[in-house]
């Protein structure tokens, strides 16, 4: 069913009588008009709205798309449907499959997408008032956008906390358990212990609430990425901002037409304005139409690349450290199996390697942990003879070539190293179905 409307939608766009002229905000509803729009100076305080769609490209998948999407995979839990794995209740009583498919999500596993990079870009710019995303896989933080500009409307895993006496509990050991297939638990009071993500049946995080209201005041263009606009309250802030703000969805599919005040691509609803924008696609490769109509392409792919760079070099030092955790933990095993033997004798068949079954099970443990922290993606070097674009990264200016004969280094140390050493209101469901690609739903709008 779906929520009461109350004030939060108060002062949504009102349709027009068929027999008074229409004002038109843009030119046509195409993405050229927009960009037009925006090359005239009226976007000065632009919100971005994203969803699953902009991170499949990163390789996370969406919820929702025949065969491939994670809905279908969660067959294969026995859920009684497949928002269970969101639902709060059904946690609390069987945590197992959320935490068997937080593995598949965990972040660190994968890079934002050239789509990310329009966040900072956009900020850059001064143009950008805030994005607001559905999305738990907190790609946006790794493009070094200000985190005063971002809304996680969904929570994220950046924090966990135990759900019986409300302890924050450390996010890295929350993370082991998960990697290691196991279900986090409260040291202090042995409560079940889950990430900030918002559950159905959860409040949405206050500073969404907070800040909604007086930021879609302001709002001057809209721009919605990657989500099919189905889950509550989250769909309807396209209605929230004044009625002459133009709104553009990039999107794979139409979306967001069927509620109230919703977009309006083929001025079938008679409203007063017209000012909705529409580019079928794949988000990267509407964000990159966008860039380059604005003159701003060289400069996202820039920020792309210097942030690819810089996470190869994060990632090649993480692993250094991983890799002497990992040997100083076998050697620690190796010496208790060895005074184990001295003292006694042991019933535990030894593998081929000299190494028990116990020690094994250990390592395998360890090497797993080291596998999953490092991306599967790869950033090829780029010469240094070739690349000279300097660009700002987490505030930090440095050379992409700079960037990129570190990674080298960095590279030729772990080789050196092997050798010598060997996270309001009730969220609602739309239609049965929940949010956009990396995240459940929001919550119910009364306090908005």
């Amino acid at each position: 069913m779906a929520a009461p409307r109350t004030s939060l939608w108060s002062k949504s766009t009102r349709s027009k009588s068929e027999s008074e002229p229409r004002t038109r905000i843009l030119k046509d509803n195409t993405l050229e008009s927009v960009v037009e729009y925006i090359k005239e100076g009226k976007a000065k305080n632009i919100i971005v709205m994203t969803g699953a769609g902009i991170s499949t490209a990163a390789g996370i998948k969406d919820f929702r798309s025949p065969g491939t999407g994670l809905y279908n995979d969660l067959k294969r839990f026995n859920l009684p449907y497949p928002e269970a794995v969101f639902d709060i209740s059904f946690f609390r009583n069987n945590p197992s499959p959320f935490y068997r498919l937080a593995k598949e999500l965990l972040p660190g596993r994968y890079r934002p997408t050239l789509t990310h990079y329009l966040l900072p870009l956009l900020a850059k710019k001064g143009l950008l008032l805030r994005s607001y995303t559905q999305n738990i896989d907190m790609l946006e933080r790794l493009t070094g956008l200000d985190p005063e500009l971002l809304v996680e409307a969904h929570g994220s895993f950046a924090t966990s906390m135990c759900l019986k006496c409300e302890t924050l509990v450390d996010s890295s050991l929350v993370r082991k358990s998960i990697i290691k297939g196991d279900i986090p638990y409260c040291s202090l009071c042995k409560g079940l212990v889950k990430p900030t993500i918002t559950f159905f049946g959860e409040e949405l995080p206050t500073r969404f609430g907070d800040l909604v209201p007086e930021d879609f005041k302001k709002c001057d263009l809209l721009i919605v990425l990657g989500t099919s606009l189905l889950v509550e309250p989250f769909n309807r802030l396209i209605t929230r901002v004044p009625p002459n703000c133009p709104r553009l969805l990039i999107n794979r599919e139409r979306a967001g037409e069927d509620m109230p005040f919703g977009f309006d691509f083929d001025n079938k609803r008679n409203y007063k304005y017209q000012r909705d924008a529409l580019f079928l696609g794949n988000c990267d490769e509407g964000t990159r139409k966008l860039a380059k109509l604005c003159g701003w392409e060289g400069e996202l792919q820039a920020m792309f690349d210097a942030g690819n760079i810089e996470m190869q070099l994060a990632e090649e030092l993480e692993a250094l450290t991983l890799a002497k955790e990992l040997e100083e933990e076998q050697k620690r095993l190796k010496e208790e199996q060895e005074t184990k033997g001295q003292g006694e004798e042991t019933e535990e068949k030894v593998d081929s390697s000299g190494t028990s079954k116990e020690e094994s099970v250990a390592l395998d443990e360890i090497t797993e942990l080291l596998s999953v922290t490092k991306l599967s993606s790869t950033v090829t070097s780029t010469s240094t003879d070739t690349v000279t674009t300097t660009t700002v990264t987490n505030g930090v200016e440095a050379s992409v070539s700079d960037t990129t004969t570190a990674v080298t280094v960095i590279q030729e140390k772990g080789e050196k190293s092997k050798d010598e050493k060997n996270g309001p209101k009730s969220q609602k469901k739309v239609n049965n179905d929940t949010s956009s690609a990396s995240g459940p739903s929001t919550k119910g709008i009364n306090k908005l």
